[in-house]
Order: structure tokens, then C-alpha cells, then sequence
């Protein structure tokens, strides 16, 4: 047995030898937690918030660098262990089942990239619907199933990338109706592309062999050339 943490969250954590194999490996440099951290709020404005997913806590560390300080959440225990190793309360609990708050309890939810891994997604959102109060903010980011190079792959006879380790796809239209017809109104976005061309250039010039540039991508044209949504949305009420 391994304790998570201290905090009104907290809770133990079973564990076992063959769970260390599986815990996530530790990356805070991903780029969707720098765009996905340009939508949060103002810390005295946060209130009470869960980062649903939350790996060894790489984004709850982003925010707290920005005076946000949230609990996490993992299907794993040994990554909710490592999260709670870092001084932040976290609980595993396996998101296509119900989550384990009160209705209304919270004041925000982060999911980053984390909803197509969910074969119940449309439960989960019904979850987060009913745990946040409302008008509580969600920060949420999922990959683009129709970006340019998406579309390519299928022209060309290539399976979805990543298929079998995402179970849902999401295009633009869809995500957002699923979040509509649950209660999240759409407030503000920080989707982002990949310039191919750019960071072949930029490889090319000694930026190592992962320089990838990246740019913020104009609503308009987020169904295209977005390979990544972040969005952040609020819990209408009623």
C-alpha cells in the first residue's frame, strides 16, 4: 500500500510489482502542456481543480510554476504514486467509470491528452459535467483525426496514427458537439500545427534531431491544419 498524498482528495493507492512496468515515462517538455497551459485561469481564480490523466504530474507542475495548485487523477497507481511523490495529492481511479467527487464538488478539470484514450468517452464527459459546479472550467486537449497529414495517411491506405493505443477519434465538429450537448460551452482556444517545412529547416541548422516548430493555428482553419484542439470550455447551468 502506498499513500498518495495529504489533502481532501487524498486517499491510498494499491499497488503491485508488475504496475511499475507500466508507469508512464516522464516528458514535461510535451508542447501540448505549454498550449494547454495558455488557457488556464488566473490562479485566484481557479478554485478547487483536478488534472483528470495525470501521468507522474508533468501539467499539474506546469501550473503550479503559474501559482495553480490542483490534485491528480491517473488510471494508474504508480503514476498517481509518482504525482503524489511530488507534494501534489493524487488518486488513481479508472475514468470510464465514475469519478470519485461529489456533484458540483469542483471548480475546474484539466484533461490533456487524455480523452481518446477513453473507450467510454461520452461517459466521462457526462462525468465531469456532473462534478464541476456551474460554471467551472474545463482545459482540454485531444489530437485532430483530420489533420492534413491524417488525411493523407488514409489516402495513401494507412490505418489512424496510433491506432490501438487511442480508442476515439475526434474531429473538430464532433468533439465539440459531444461537449455542447452535455453542458461545456466552447470560451476560448490555443489548437496548434506542425510546420513540416520549418522544422526540416531548423533540424537541418544543428536544432537537434526532434526540433519540430510549432505555431498556433487561426479558428477558421483549425479543422485542417490543427494536428492538436486545445480548448478550454464552461459548465453552463442547468
Amino acid at each position: 500500500m502506498a499513500e498518495s498524498g495529504t489533502g481532501p482528495l487524498a486517499g491510498p493507492i494499491e499497488t503491485s510489482a508488475h504496475d511499475s512496468d507500466r508507469t508512464r515515462a516522464r516528458k514535461p517538455d510535451r508542447p501540448w502542456y505549454a498550449y494547454a497551459s495558455r488557457l488556464l485561469p488566473d490562479a485566484d481564480r481557479a478554485g478547487r481543480w483536478v488534472d483528470l490523466g495525470c501521468g507522474q504530474g508533468e501539467f499539474l507542475e506546469r501550473a503550479g510554476e503559474r501559482g495553480l495548485a490542483g490534485f491528480g487523477l491517473d488510471f494508474w497507481a504508480p503514476n498517481a504514486c509518482a504525482t503524489a511523490r511530488t507534494g501534489r495529492p493524487a488518486l488513481a481511479a479508472d475514468l470510464n467509470h465514475p469519478l470519485p467527487f461529489r456533484d458540483g464538488s469542483l471548480d475546474g478539470l484539466t484533461l490533456v491528452e487524455v480523452i481518446e484514450h477513453i473507450v467510454r468517452a461520452e461517459t466521462l464527459v457526462d462525468e465531469m459535467a456532473r462534478v464541476l459546479r456551474p460554471g467551472g472550467w474545463l482545459v482540454l486537449t485531444t489530437p485532430n483525426v483530420v489533420h492534413w497529414t491524417y488525411r493523407w495517411r488514409t489516402l495513401t491506405g494507412h490505418a489512424p496514427k496510433q491506432e490501438g493505443y487511442h480508442y476515439r477519434f475526434f474531429t473538430r465538429d464532433r468533439l465539440e458537439r459531444i461537449l455542447a450537448e452535455r453542458g461545456f460551452r466552447l470560451e476560448a482556444r490555443a489548437s496548434f500545427g506542425k510546420q513540416a517545412v520549418l522544422s526540416r529547416l531548423a533540424r537541418m541548422a544543428g536544432g537537434g534531431r526532434k526540433r519540430k516548430v510549432r505555431y498556433a493555428v487561426p479558428t477558421p482553419l483549425e479543422p485542417l491544419l490543427a494536428q492538436h484542439f486545445v480548448w478550454r470550455l464552461r459548465r453552463t447551468a442547468g
